[in-house]
């Protein structure tokens, strides 16, 4: 029918062309070059109907997955107390997004190494002013500034669903801790923070990288003053005091395995293999350049002026085990953790140490030397309406354990205990909270009385921390002001209160520094009375 139609058409106007004579030659070129064009453009006009055709029927053989529900506004990750699937990709098929709306996006069927993608840039800052006393004779009171957790984030999620694979989805995350006030050192390297690659399915999910151990994020949400200088760690997994909390640990090169919720229930399981060349773990692990167990240029990491100089003997351990059994129901919260650390070198409290008084403290080899550490803890909350507005209130129990350690001088087998409680009244949330660590059998280290009225030379020890109690009490309290469900102001005050052979730290896990009791010459003031107000303000985004 289009070959008759233009052979018509061009028989009219050859017709037409003769009967107007030679001198309309050229309009018949014309209109037969016109011909050509309108019948390139019918066959490309078919080809774009074909494939039109084709997407309808693609389409309608693969409906758009079901739109995700609703989330809650992001926070902290660290104060989640499961890990929640990610968000199902919304039906653009988004390939960047900033807090999940899309700045490009592709049309379904256009390349199938793109489509179903999500990438979400996302960030959390903390920045507050501080102003605190250690309580040690030759320290006073100070001024702050801290970045505390300030991290940014790139998240990624491939749903394979159109591809055949119902309810899978490749995933990874790239995290970074964010100094906004303190000068940028390794701390802040790409990839610091809870990063990762996993593959979720209908049965949970698998990832391998590093992230918050399970123990970790099991009571995370427990703790109302989470990296302030009232924060938890303070005493809670922490096995010795000093600047770590050896059981509030984010571990590297671990693989882990999130249960689906189901009944309210989610179990977590984690092990990172210690991967140390050393059979007492005194190397860095193979990959590494930190000692195993500590933070970049922390204590015990191997950087100068940090660790003795033999290694990794202050905490190095080989490998971790962590498991979590948390309920959510309703107002109800239960939480069940274990976390085991094989082979942790403490050869580095073994010493022969002359007393100022003139006695001598001596740890023998073999005293505290290589044993394993574990903790366990109970945890439940409830969560109900007052009148006034939620009262939520959180319990835990916490056991921690070095085995095989002669009793004088085993400061990391103690048990604790932690409450808090927080009133939200409109916008406003008041908060109080308390932290208790009983005595531990002895202590490996050695005190400087906290009475000088002049600095004592560097090194100088006064008593051995083992014949004195060392129990401690951490109390904080107060208020924050939601602006929105992403911007928060904060005021919080904390009191730690040491016994005369416990040397816990404020703010020694989450905030940007601690405050401890040491000296100008880095000496360990045993029994100081640490206070502290911060103040600041938290933006998610």
């Amino acid at each position: 029918m289009k070959k008759r139609l233009l052979a018509g058409t061009a028989s009219a106007a050859i017709c037409l062309a003769l009967t107007q004579g030679p001198i309309h030659a050229a309009t018949l070129d014309d209109v037969m070059a016109r011909l050509d064009a309108l019948e390139r453009n019918n066959a490309k006009l078919a080809k774009e109907n074909a494939q039109l055709r084709d997407r309808v029927n693609h389409i309608a053989s693969h409906p758009a997955p079901p739109a995700a529900a609703a989330s809650t506004p992001k926070g902290n990750p660290v104060q989640h107390a499961a890990v929640a699937p990610s968000p199902t990709p919304p039906p653009e098929h988004a390939v960047v997004s900033i807090g999940g709306a899309p700045l490009y996006t592709k049309a379904t069927g256009t390349n199938a190494f793109v489509d179903n993608t999500t990438v979400t840039l996302y960030g959390h800052v903390d920045l507050s002013g501080d102003f605190f006393n250690a309580g040690v004779f030759d320290q006073g009171n100070k001024f702050g500034v801290s970045s505390n957790l300030t991290y940014f984030g790139v998240r990624a999620r491939h749903n394979l669903e159109p591809y055949g694979f119902a309810g899978w989805a490749a995933v990874a995350q790239f995290e970074s801790l964010v100094e906004v006030a303190a000068t940028p050192t390794e701390r802040a390297a790409l990839g610091t923070r809870d990063s990762f690659i996993g593959m979720e399915t209908p049965w949970g999910a698998i990832k391998a990288g590093k992230a918050d151990t399970p123990y970790k994020k099991s009571t995370a949400q427990f703790d109302p003053f989470s990296a302030t200088l009232g924060d938890y760690n303070s005493i809670m997994g922490n096995t010795g005091g000093d600047l770590r909390a050896e059981f509030d640990w984010r571990a590297a090169h671990a693989v882990w395995y999130e249960s689906p919720i189901w009944n309210g229930f989610q179990a977590t399981l984690m092990a990172s293999p210690g991967q140390n060349t050393a059979r007492d773990n005194s190397d860095f692990a193979l990959g590494d350049f930190n000692c195993p167990g500590t933070s970049a240029r922390g204590s015990g990491s191997g950087f100068p002026l940090t660790a003795a100089p033999e290694g990794c003997t202050d905490g190095s351990y080989g490998n971790l085990y962590s498991a979590s059994l948390t309920y959510n129901q309703g107002p109800f919260t239960a939480v069940a953790a274990y976390e085991m650390h094989e082979g942790t070198n403490r050869t580095g409290d073994e010493a022969v140490t002359p007393l100022s008084n003139g006695g001598v403290l001596i740890v023998p080899p073999g005293a505290v030397g290589i044993a394993n550490e574990w903790a366990a803890k109970l945890g439940a909350g409830y969560g109900f309406n007052d009148g006034i507005g939620k009262l939520q209130l959180y319990g835990i129990y916490e056991i921690m354990r070095r085995e095989n350690t002669v009793a004088d001088f085993n400061e990391r087998s103690r048990d604790g205990y932690f409450i808090s409680a927080t009133q939200s009244v409109g916008a406003w949330d008041v908060s109080a909270s308390w932290a208790h660590a009983n005595a531990s059998p002895g202590s490996p280290g050695t005190g400087v009385f906290n009475n000088y009225t002049v600095t004592p030379a560097a090194g100088s020890a006064d008593f051995a921390l083992n014949s004195v109690d060392s129990s401690a009490d951490q109390y904080a309290a107060g208020v924050k002001y939601h602006f929105s469900p992403f911007a928060t102001w904060y005021l919080v005050g904390s009191y730690l209160r040491n016994g005369p052979g416990a040397h816990y730290c404020l703010g020694v896990s989450g905030h940007g520094y601690g405050v401890c009791g040491r000296d100008a010459n880095n000496n360990v003031v045993a029994g100081n009375k640490a206070s502290a107000v911060t103040t600041g303000m938290t933006f998610d985004f």
